[in-house]
């Protein structure tokens, strides 16, 4: 019969103890620090048969990843700033800046183009406006100084007030 490892009699239950299935690794003692080689006195040299050989050791240096290249996304459409820029483009330079903007825009989607270059003209065009309107204000300006400067000399014909 078999032997009772359960220790029924005395009413608790023992586990078996297991058996250890690998050696138990022992403490290694620390290493003891290798002698340092003698300082000769100064202004001396060491031999340098007293040093040992040490191999180099090689660096590791490592290579940079390449990064993944993303083409950019077409533009749709101009912002805000896009269109006052092709507007002040027009203004400024006129006609030059016509032909800017639709040599800039050649690849660009349709939309992009066509609201650029109706920018640069819109600009081109209000230059053009106010041009004419500032140079009518100081043509009355100018004719409205000539005529009081010749009402003030005694041309009575040619006086500005009284006209009526």
């Amino acid at each position: 019969m078999a032997e009772d490892t359960n220790n029924t009699e005395q009413g608790a239950p023992v586990p078996p103890v297991p058996e250890p299935s690998e050696p138990v690794a022992q403490p290694v003692p620390p290493a003891q620090p290798q002698p340092q080689p003698q300082q000769p006195p100064m202004g001396q040299q060491m031999p340098p048969q007293q040093q040992p050989y040490q191999a180099p050791q090689p660096t590791y240096q490592p290579q940079p990843q390449p990064q993944p290249m993303y083409m950019p996304a077409p533009l749709m459409q101009l912002t805000g700033g896009m269109k006052f820029g092709w507007f002040v483009v027009g203004a400024l330079m006129g006609i030059p800046g016509i032909v800017i903007s639709w040599l800039v825009n050649v690849d660009k989607l349709p939309q992009v183009k066509s609201d650029a270059l109706k920018w640069t003209i819109i600009g081109f065009a209000v230059w053009i406006v106010l041009g004419i309107l500032i140079g009518l204000a100081i043509g009355g300006m100018i004719t409205a100084m000539v005529a009081g400067a010749m009402g003030t000399a005694g041309y009575y014909g040619y006086d500005y007030h009284g006209t009526w």
